[in-house]
């Protein structure tokens, strides 16, 4: 994975913005009345004593739904928001805690509002579909897409999607994800690479039986990888590239790596402009040389050593799906503690769910360890919920002596300026708008500004000169905006909204 520097990331933050525009001083970012997130340093072009934090969410610790092996309730599954139209459901909830299992084809009750589907292919609305195949399912690994107009109905649509090369040998194993991009206006599929590399003289005895089996490559092995492709004809997509994966900052033993991506689980954030946002089992393989003790049940061929351990659920984001910022490499949501459903493995259900203020997302967590020995008799998977706020991902936050950053040029359109912010007792912040030579607009300055204090919201109408909101004097000529963080501040999204009629 390639690092990103300052100025790459400015240039590439610039280039993929929806809709640039020029003025003599330049690019300007146009971001209309889009909603704008903190996942890079886009709006972060002079920066004092702030960084980008990703924020964990909460652990509900409900067990949503509780299976009995594979049949019932496996690792893979979708979550989807009731629209009046899907019927395709497994299980549906009317508070995203409490669920019950349904058949296929069941007409949702009037007040649920999410549904789970079971398996491994992926759901996804279509836009550009015309009705009868509004919806669409698709299994990568198995190289088909079906479509249906209600998700009761499914038909197949085309088989052999992926070239050949790309589905060898566990080479699409686990959830691969197929959607629409409306960025780009193409589909896109996100699917595992499994990328082979050469072991070390003194560990070619442990992989030469194994690789030799599983890949025709005596003294090798692979780790999982995040592999891009994209098409406008949603039955054929070329060879995919790889774009995430491991790295040698990652753990390595004995001068091999021994952690990868289990899953390529991608997801388009809808609800902010050019933002892209990754959930990854983050799996550590046992090996007989660092964590023997460990492995004392198993044969010590590696044939079956090879493919154990755990797993948690980390994260990472970008701007156009390609170039990912891994932050702080923590889990994004950690294992749980001993004797607990989670305590062992876990995989992140795909999608999410918007509930006003709220995210709602979703995972499988299990109690024994990927590829346990007889784990499919012992498994008892366990459906949970986590929460976070709207846009709360990632955050800007200030050192607690204070911290300011100044945007880039941007060009909006709206009346009012709202922020998505936590000062909880002691934050403050204030925004200033200047001109696009850095200069302070009268009316607009920091000292104008009405401290932003005792505030968890995620919607925060900015004020200056006690109450006045409205911006609509400088909507749409370029502006760059200062923002001032103080004393535990945390900002996680700005936008500009018309004025509400």
């Amino acid at each position: 994975m390639r690092k990103p520097i300052f100025i790459h990331t400015l240039l590439l933050a610039l280039a993929t913005t929806s809709a640039p525009a020029r003025d003599q001083h330049g690019v300007v970012l146009d971001i209309a009345d889009r909603n704008q997130i903190f996942i890079d340093e886009r709006f972060l072009l002079e920066k004092q004593n702030v960084r980008i934090v990703v924020c964990p969410p909460e652990k509900t610790r409900e067990k949503c739904l509780i299976g009995k092996g594979m049949k019932v309730l496996r690792g893979y599954g979708n979550i989807m928001a009731v629209d009046g139209v899907f019927r395709g459901f497994d299980a549906l909830s009317k508070d995203g805690s409490h669920w019950r299992r349904v058949r296929k084809g069941t007409q949702p009750e009037p007040d649920d509002i999410v549904g789970y589907v079971n398996g491994q292919a992926v759901v996804f609305t279509d836009p550009i579909a015309p009705p009868e195949q509004r919806y669409k399912l698709a299994n990568p690994q198995l190289g088909g897409v079906q479509a249906s107009a209600d998700g009761a109905k499914w038909q197949t649509m085309a088989r052999g999607i992926f070239p050949a090369k790309s589905r060898y040998p566990r080479g699409m194993d686990s959830q691969n994800v197929i959607f629409y991009d409306g960025r780009i206006k193409k589909y896109v599929a996100y699917v595992r690479v499994n990328q082979r590399r050469d072991a070390p003289p003194e560990r070619r005895d442990y992989f030469d039986k194994l690789s030799q089996k599983k890949f025709r490559k005596p003294g090798s092995y692979s780790l999982r990888n995040v592999g891009r492709c994209v098409t406008d004809d949603l039955s054929s997509f070329p060879m995919p590239e790889v774009v995430f994966g491991p790295d040698e900052r990652d753990p390595r033993f004995g001068g091999v790596g021994v952690m990868d991506f289990y899953m390529p689980n991608v997801i388009q954030y809808e609800h902010a402009q050019d933002a892209y946002f990754l959930f990854s089992p983050r799996y550590l393989h046992y090996e007989d040389w660092y964590l023997s003790e460990d492995l004392s049940a198993y044969p010590k061929s590696g044939a079956d050593t090879l493919n154990t351990g755990p797993e948690d659920i980390g994260f990472a984001a970008s701007r156009d799906g390609i170039e990912w910022q891994r932050y702080q490499r923590k889990p994004w949501i950690s294992l749980g503690m001993e004797g607990s459903f989670d305590s062992g493995n876990m995989y992140p259900v795909r999608g999410m769910i918007v509930r006003e203020r709220e995210i709602w997302m979703y995972y499988t967590g299990y109690d024994t360890l990927h590829g346990d020995v007889d784990f499919k008799q012992r498994m008892k998977p366990v459906l949970s919920r986590v929460v976070l706020r709207k846009d709360g991902f990632t955050a800007v936050e200030a050192e607690y002596k204070g911290g300011q950053f100044t945007t880039p040029p941007l060009r909006f359109q709206g009346d009012a300026l709202h922020l998505n912010i936590d000062t909880s007792a002691l934050g403050l912040a204030r925004v200033e708008i200047q001109d696009v030579a850095g200069q302070p607009i009268d009316g607009f300055t920091l000292e104008d500004c009405d401290r932003i204090h005792t505030a968890n919201t995620v919607d925060r109408v900015v004020t200056w000169r006690r109450g006045q909101s409205s911006v609509a004097q400088v909507q749409g000529q370029p502006v760059r905006l200062r923002f001032e963080l103080r004393f535990g501040a945390r900002l996680y999204a700005f936008q500009f909204t018309p004025k509400a009629k």
